[in-house]
């Protein structure tokens, strides 16, 4: 009983100290994003009368360290309107997300990222779009388990930044 009353204080006081060491950056705090999803009438009928990305707003709890990835998972959740959906594929996993000199870095692991040439565009489109989105970024860079890429899927050049989405 002596063993379990001295882990369960061990515990209780790494939780506090962990707690304190979090400081005041690390705070969770409401943040307004701008997310870009696929307008799901252009890719039906792929008119180019159409606006291909379309934004929505949503509110995120994030910390100013984890704001990219924050995004990025709710980006990659999918679109509160039926109308609109995200390509990104559900088998990808973002291992981190740095903004860092204006540049946002996004790394892909390897492993379930793949797609037609259209899934690779809008994912390339919709993550460039709403991290464009934010004060601090103007470019945004794709990496693939921490490496510099040539493409994501294998149909779009990721071996430079994006200051803009691609056709």
């Amino acid at each position: 009983m002596k063993k379990i009353i001295t882990l369960v204080m061990v515990l209780v006081a790494a939780l506090a100290l962990g707690a304190c060491s979090l400081g005041e950056s690390s705070k969770l705090e409401d943040y307004r994003a701008t997310l870009y999803f696929a307008n799901e009438e252009y890719i039906i009928t792929g008119s180019e009368d159409l606006e291909k990305l379309i934004p929505e707003e949503r509110d995120i709890q994030t910390t100013e360290e984890s704001l990219g990835m924050d995004i990025l998972q709710e980006l990659k959740k999918g679109s509160e309107n039926p109308e609109l959906e995200t390509l990104i594929p559900e088998t990808s996993k973002v291992l981190d997300v740095k903004i860092e000199n204006a540049l946002a870095t996004v790394n892909f692991a390897r492993e379930g990222l793949n797609g037609s040439s259209m899934e690779e565009a809008f994912t390339i489109n919709q993550i460039v779009a709403t991290l464009l989105e934010l004060d601090e970024v103007d470019r945004v860079q794709f990496l693939v388990d921490g490496e510099v890429a040539e493409s994501l899927m294998g149909h779009f050049d990721t071996t430079q930044a994006f200051e803009d989405t691609v056709d």
